[in-house]
């Protein structure tokens, strides 16, 4: 209680002092269209349905990460309240809000993933992040805890929706991106958009290499991607999406904390002499259609398919091929939502001999099947001229079944379910302004990383993991001010924790008890001049056990107590310039004992851009001007007495980006 109460008060001196916040910048900078069509919404659209949110929910305009060397979802995000990204190596982070999934040692877990309202994230609730393209997104949606409903989203962190262009949401046809910077960076992006009689076209190609800051870091990826809409007439239109990753991606590993902070360039001899690597290639294909009926309402409906091949060598090989299929729907009318998500994603999955990177004998072979049903529903009901009650309600039926063809006593299959309520209260007191509140319940079934863990035949014996989340908060606008506040309880049954255990074997789980996720979200701006803005984002994070016989009421492992991050921005007729500071005051704890804890540090950068002529534009980001020692993420473990602590990916260190932008 004692963190929470100084949370508290460190978000209210920090809006009394700092002024800082979501401000938007005078600058016009070659906006992006607002339009749009019954399948392509424009960033403005999607700000006004943002504001019908009984919680927490930010857009991000991909024009604010795309002025620098966005690669990772913390780029993305930075300037998101709630959210924890953590850079590995390449595009692989840690992702958490609200502190869901935080103990994922890999890849995601905890928030659902789409893009374009399409489930991105696999059947089973895992998530990767090497097949999202910054470059290709128009802007992100993110909404925290039980407001990812509106997308049929059960889990407490809620879920992220990217979503990319379209011919019509954008004001050029062409455009040119070439960068390159620290690390034998180069990067190479290009774009293409057309509209038709009845139809339009939008096609984005990118190439990109770096050796890395660290040795096995190299990578090597080409990504397409691409939409094509026809109308079928005045009230329907369709649009199929296309993807395409060939995504070559080196594995560094984990050192001690010691070798992070002085030689992070180090990795385990282990790591080079097996050649650690993971490898994508992925076709994707959906399609999204919707018609706009008589009475005002949308339906939405349509399917994906995504068929992937992963080749991953680490302490073993392992090799996977997986498709994923599903299917959608969702109508909405101007005061409720109805949608309806089915999946089914099939692993063929194998393992061998790590061999200097290559296949060595077969030590595993199983087909890993999840099936999922959601249905979902939200209702906003206008009782009195600025006050909203919104209901809604979300059913879940998940299946896992496991065949092992090697070995038929680790074949299992078990199936969960869930009913989930929420219900909210919004007072719009002014007309760009709200004040909220909304309580709501989470589940969260466990991925196969989960329910397989090897030396145990079977599945491991968890649970699925539960949560009642209660929030409230405001945003909005008043003259120069703007703010995004939001402060959320969530008591959690059955959290899934992962804790490392041996080099070999990277993560076990177990379900607590009672576990308690509590913080604020705070982001809010000032604009002093017509050139001159501030902005800043402060997260607090109280993240603890409740009453575990094993760890008392100690914190969870693997998040900072605070996170701040502020910016100045200057704008100019053809410039801007903006300086920013990221903090991390007081070290996170790595493990559940709570007897080591991270670093805390402060990473200075530097941004900017010219327009040398009015579609041309030169651009840099500069980033750890200090060259400070840091860790940017880390695994969690149960106790650092008594088990290994090489769990630490460094921070990159001093690094410097530049490029040119041309749009036609």
């Amino acid at each position: 209680m004692y963190k929470f109460v100084c949370g508290v008060s460190c978000a209210a001196l920090f809006v009394a002092f700092a002024n800082t916040g979501h401000a938007e910048s005078m600058r016009v900078h070659v906006p992006v269209g607002a339009g749009g069509s019954l399948t392509a919404t424009g960033p403005q659209a999607a700000k006004q349905e943002l504001r019908k949110v009984p919680g927490g929910a930010d857009i991000v305009e991909a024009e604010k990460f795309q002025e620098g060397y966005a690669l990772t979802m913390k780029d993305m995000l930075a300037t998101t309240p709630g959210v924890l990204a953590q850079p590995r190596y390449g595009e692989e982070s840690r992702l958490s809000i609200r502190g869901s999934g935080l103990s994922r040692s890999f890849h995601l877990r905890g928030i659902t993933l789409l893009q374009d309202g399409i489930p991105l994230t696999f059947a089973d609730g895992s998530g990767d992040f090497q097949e999202i393209d910054p470059l290709t997104l128009q802007h992100i949606e993110v909404y925290r805890g039980g407001q990812g409903l509106r997308y049929g989203a059960a889990t407490m962190g809620g879920a992220i929706n990217m979503v990319t262009p379209t011919a019509h949401t954008i004001d050029y046809e062409g455009l040119l991106r070439a960068e390159g910077g620290s690390d034998k960076t180069g990067r190479l992006h290009a774009q293409a958009a057309h509209t038709f009689d009845g139809a339009d076209v939008f096609a984005a190609a990118t190439s990109t290499v770096s050796d890395g800051f660290r040795r096995q870091t190299q990578q090597k990826n080409r990504r397409f991607s691409g939409n094509v809409g026809a109308s079928l007439g005045h009230n329907a239109e369709t649009r199929f999406y296309i993807a395409y990753n060939d995504l070559n991606q080196e594995v560094p590993g984990t050192v001690a904390k010691e070798t992070a902070l002085n030689t992070p360039e180090a990795v385990p001899d282990i790591n080079v002499i097996n050649d650690n690597a993971r490898d994508i290639r992925s076709t994707r294909v959906s399609n999204r259609t919707a018609f706009r009926l008589d009475n005002g309402w949308k339906l939405e409906a349509g399917g994906y398919v995504n068929d992937k091949s992963l080749y991953h060598p680490i302490f073993q090989v392992l090799d996977q091929n997986s498709v994923d299929i599903g299917a959608f729907t969702r109508l909405n009318g101007d005061n409720f939502v109805l949608g309806a998500n089915i999946g089914r994603g099939v692993n063929d999955a194998k393992r061998f001999v790590n061999i200097g990177g290559k296949r060595g004998a077969l030590t595993a072979y199983a087909d890993q099947v999840a099936e999922n049903i959601e249905l979902y529903g939200e209702h906003t009901y206008r009782f009195a001229p600025k006050w909203s009650l919104i209901t809604g309600f979300q059913g879940t039926f998940a299946n896992r079944e496991y065949e092992d063809h090697r070995n038929a006593a680790n074949n299992d299959d078990k199936t969960y379910t869930s009913l989930n309520p929420k219900i909210g209260v919004m007072w719009n007191f002014a007309p760009a302004s709200e004040v909220y509140a909304s309580l709501t319940r989470s589940s969260e079934a466990p991925t196969f990383s989960e329910l397989v863990q090897g030396a145990i035949p079977g599945f491991v014996p968890v649970d699925m993991q539960k949560a009642w989340t209660a929030e409230i908060g405001t945003r909005g606008e008043q003259g120069a001010f703007s703010w995004d506040v939001g402060i959320y309880h969530a008591q959690v049954r059955d959290e899934l924790l992962n804790f490392t255990v041996t080099p070999d074997v990277p993560a076990s789980t177990f379900n607590a008890g009672k576990t308690i996720h509590q913080g604020i979200e705070l982001g809010a701006g000032f604009q002093a001049t017509d050139r001159l803005s501030f902005n800043a984002i402060y997260n607090f994070n109280d993240f603890r056990f409740d009453g575990d016989r094993q760890y008392g009421d100690n914190d969870l492992a693997g998040a900072p107590p605070h996170q701040l991050r502020l910016a100045a921005r200057y704008d100019a007729d053809n410039f801007f310039i903006e300086p920013n500071v990221e903090l991390v005051p007081e070290a996170a704890w790595v493990d559940y004992a709570n007897t080591m804890k991270s670093d805390a540090h402060a990473l200075i950068g530097l941004k900017g851009e010219w327009d040398v002529q009015e579609n041309i534009t030169l651009f840099f980001d500069a980033r750890n001007l200090t060259d400070e020692e840091n860790i940017s993420a880390f695994s969690a473990v149960t106790d650092a007495r008594a088990v290994g602590t090489n769990v630490f990916y460094p921070g990159e260190g001093r690094s410097l980006y530049a490029g040119v932008l041309v749009k036609f």
